[in-house]
C-alpha cells in the first residue's frame, strides 16, 4: 500500500472514532467539543488530499532520475490572476531498467527553458520519435549573478531527447 492510501485510512478511521465518542457522551465540555470539531474538519481536509494522491492526480513529487515522456501540459502563468503557472508531465521510470507498469502524473513549478524543451518533446513525438528525460544536476553558475547565499547550491535540471536508434549488428 502507498502511503497516501495508509494516510487515507488512517484519517477515516480517526475521523470515525471521534464522530462517534462526541455522539455517544454528548456530556462533553463546550471546549471538548469544539476541539473535536476542528480536529475532525483538519482531517476532512488531509482525507481530501490523500484521497487526490490516490486517485491518480498529479503529485508534487520528484521526478525519477530517468524517465519515458508520454505527454506533457503547460499552464502558463497569469499576471491577471496571479497564477504562478505548472507543468504537468506524464511519466515512465526508468530507474530500474524497464518501464513502470503505469505512467505517473508529476506536477512541476513553470519554468521557461522547461517549457520550451517540452514543446520541442511533443512535436517530436508527434512525428513518432520517442522521448526519454534525465535530472542532471550542476554546480555551474556562471551565467547567474554572484550571490553568497546560494554558494554551494546544486540545481537539478530536466534534459528531454530522443531516443537514440538501435545500433545494429555488422553483416
Amino acid at each position: 500500500m502507498s502511503e497516501s492510501v495508509l494516510l487515507l485510512l488512517l484519517a477515516y478511521v480517526v475521523l470515525a472514532a471521534l464522530v462517534a465518542a462526541a455522539l455517544i457522551a454528548s456530556r462533553f465540555p463546550f471546549l471538548v467539543k469544539l476541539i473535536i470539531l476542528l480536529v475532525a474538519t483538519t482531517l476532512y481536509f488531509v482525507s481530501y488530499q490523500g484521497w487526490q494522491s490516490a486517485q491518480g492526480w498529479p503529485a508534487k513529487i520528484d521526478l525519477p532520475e530517468r524517465f519515458l515522456l508520454h505527454a506533457s501540459v503547460i499552464d502558463e502563468p497569469d499576471k491577471s490572476t496571479g497564477s504562478p503557472g505548472s507543468i504537468t508531465i506524464w511519466a515512465s521510470d526508468l530507474g530500474s531498467g524497464k518501464p513502470a507498469d503505469k505512467p505517473r502524473a508529476y506536477q512541476l513549478d513553470y519554468g521557461k527553458a522547461l517549457h520550451s524543451d517540452l514543446d520541442d518533446a511533443l512535436r517530436n513525438m508527434r512525428n513518432g520519435i520517442i522521448q526519454l528525460g534525465r535530472i542532471t544536476v550542476s554546480n555551474d553558475q556562471s551565467d547567474k549573478p554572484t550571490d553568497f547565499t546560494r554558494f554551494g547550491e546544486k540545481r537539478e535540471k530536466i534534459e528531454i531527447y530522443s531516443l537514440p536508434d538501435p545500433a545494429l549488428p555488422e553483416k
